[in-house]
């Protein structure tokens, strides 16, 4: 056989095995998998052995690139890396996309992508990305600009470009921003949550839209707040039955939207979290965000619908099936980000598809997928609660529709949970858990006006942070009951990141610079790694080419600045400190051998059929 022709049967053999669906050793999405538990099973890194995980190797970032067009808040990466098939896939804040060996971190490909603002309601774009997702061969990002790129997993070479999802919506009078939401699928329909709007008055009309990635038709849009000018009727006839949720249709909610010289003063849009697909329902779950502005609430009374809450949208239709509001009229940026987590779980002797979301406000729940029933809420008894009563709506029944802000006599008011959120990460679900880590990071406010047009204008000025009282505690809660199984306390520091649950144990990454490995069952400290740096990403796994487990971190530059110093952006990979035998060494030539010889009979039985036919 000629070099050419063998040559061809290894590539042909190299694509057969990256078109293979994606394996449970696999991170695939920013949250592990399309049902966002932070969960990965593997038993290599066990609570025996993690305390013997020495450093592999490192990557430092290079210096941000940003395209023309793109607002760089922060050098390196903030989104959890993905680990498929061998290869790490990691982006950075400048949005350069980069493929990195999982074994020795050798770089394979970079993309930087290009933005066009044109013809588009854009407002500032900050490189603030959360996340990548792998989908049938290809690494999906979202970009700024209004539009989804997918990226040849193997090549990094473009493959799909949809763009202007943003242009012409229908009732929009603000402005879209950028928070790197990810991408979601269901086969060849994605999910398209990244039309973030901003904090201040120019807040854009908000949407969920499904997308055709065969033909880039777009099939359905979904809105989170009226349309400019207002809608009396905008709760009723968004949520026609059998629709339902927890807080009742008020009339005139989100009034006019305070229309001034044509921008509309208010406004809401998807959270930046990854959602979850429940295939089984026929429902995408989906978490939004705070109402803008965030701390004045002139322009916007009532519940402020779809602001804060968990939704469930049909797929096929994009009708809204249910919602379940956590913070009724938000007067404190209590947004639901981070993720939407999905299990199945026994609750009251059945067994139930259950959604398990953790919000801002600091409450963590539990929620039918199907009919968005409250099964459970948690509220975490080391919080401190100050100033936020419309936060408690899901234990009181009671909030206040029409106040414009939380009032004092100095206009100064000290909020607890703070801005940062009583919640500011991912929660993670296994072992018949859910895992949580709850912070007290109280704030000072001083509210201000927003009569003027702008996207600083929140409604708030000169935030401070009580950084001597912060602390955290982590908790495990029963996923059937609710109930508390155990707590872990963290002292003097903030969290955020996310919690990874993974051989027996739940992995939190700290701001004073440890990884820590907790037994899931009792939550003993097992064993930690100590890295130096403040860490405010927590860690990824994933299987090297010879199928050795390792453990990915990011240590980046934190904004919660009082308990950090600047850092490089590096990545630092963790595996357990042995070395490879001829068999593991030999193993992916075996495979490939064994593919390319597939092909080739494959291709030899087609001739052979081809030349008999002739004859």
């Amino acid at each position: 056989m000629k070099r050419g022709r063998i040559l061809a049967l290894l590539f042909v053999s190299l694509v057969l095995l990256q078109s293979f669906p994606t394996r449970a050793t696999d991170w695939a999405y920013p949250n592990a998998n399309g049902s966002g538990t932070n969960f990965f099973p593997q038993s290599q890194i066990s609570e025996g052995n993690f305390g013997s995980l020495g450093l592999a190797w490192t990557f430092s970032f290079p210096v941000a690139s940003p395209p023309k067009g793109l607002n760089v808040t922060g050098e390196g990466a903030i989104a959890p890396p993905l680990i498929v098939g061998g290869v790490v896939y990691v982006v950075m804040n400048d949005l350069e996309v980069l493929a990195l060996g999982a074994r020795t971190g050798a770089t394979i490909w970079r993309y930087q992508p290009v933005l066009n603002r044109s013809g588009l309601a854009l407002g500032y774009l900050a490189g603030h990305v959360h996340g990548l997702t792998y989908h049938e061969g290809n690494i999906w990002l979202s970009l700024p600009d209004c539009s989804a790129i997918a990226l040849d997993a193997l090549r990094g070479t473009l493959t799909a470009k949809l763009s202007r999802i943003c242009a012409d919506i229908p009732g929009n009078s603000g402005t879209y921003s950028f928070s790197g939401a990810p991408l979601t699928f269901d086969g060849n329909v994605m999910f398209w949550t990244a039309s973030s709007v901003s904090e201040g008055t120019t807040a854009g009309r908000g949407f969920v839209a499904a997308i055709n990635v065969t033909d880039g038709k777009i099939l359905w849009r979904w809105y989170i707040s009226p349309p400019a000018g207002g809608d009396p009727k905008w709760d009723a006839e968004t949520c026609a039955p059998p629709c339902h949720g927890n807080v009742s249709p008020y009339p005139g909610d989100w009034g006019s939207l305070g229309l001034s010289n044509g921008s509309t003063r208010a406004g809401a849009g998807p959270s930046w979290g990854q959602p979850a697909v429940d295939q089984n329902d026929g429902l995408i779950l989906i978490g939004t965000s705070q109402p803008s502005p965030d701390w004045n609430a002139t322009y916007r009374p009532g519940p402020n619908l779809y602001s804060d809450s968990v939704v469930a949208l049909e797929i096929k239709s994009g009708k809204l099936a249910w919602y379940f509001q956590t913070t009724p009229h938000d007067l404190y940026d209590f947004d639901c980000g981070w993720n939407v987590a999905l299990a199945n779980t026994v609750i009251g002797g059945m067994n139930r598809t259950t959604v398990f979301k953790a919000c801002k406000n600091g409450y963590v729940y539990a929620l039918d997928a199907k009919s968005g029933e409250l099964l459970w809420e948690f509220n975490p008894p080391s919080l401190a609660r100050l100033n936020t009563k419309n936060a408690d709506y899901a234990f009181t029944g009671k909030y206040n529709a029409t106040g414009k802000w939380t009032q004092t006599d100095s206009g100064v008011v000290k909020q607890c949970p703070g801005i940062n959120g009583g919640i500011e990460s991912d929660i993670s679900v296994a072992y018949g858990k859910v895992f949580v880590a709850a912070h007290n990071f109280c704030s000072v406010v001083r509210i201000g006006p927003v009569s003027k047009v702008g996207a600083s204008i929140s409604g708030a000025s000169g935030i401070s942070f009580d950084f001597l009282h912060a602390n955290t505690t982590i908790y495990a809660i029963d996923a059937s009951t609710g109930k508390e199984s155990w707590e872990y306390f963290l002292p003097s520091v903030a969290y955020r990141g996310w919690l990874t649950s993974t051989g027996g144990m739940v992995i939190a990454s700290t701001l004073y610079g440890r990884i820590l490995a907790l037994d899931s069952q009792s939550g003993q400290l097992v064993a930690s790694i100590t890295v130096g740096s403040s860490l405010y990403e927590g860690v990824t796994l994933g299987t090297d080419q010879i199928g050795e487990i390792k453990l990915f971190q990011l240590t980046t530059a934190p904004s919660y600045g009082g308990f950090v110093t600047a850092v490089p952006g590096v990545l630092l990979v963790y595996g357990l400190t042995r070395s490879g035998s001829p068999l593991e060494l030999w193993l992916p030539w075996v495979a490939l051998g064994v593919a390319a010889a597939a092909a080739a009979f494959v291709i030899g039985f087609f001739r052979l059929r081809r030349k008999t036919a002739n004859n």
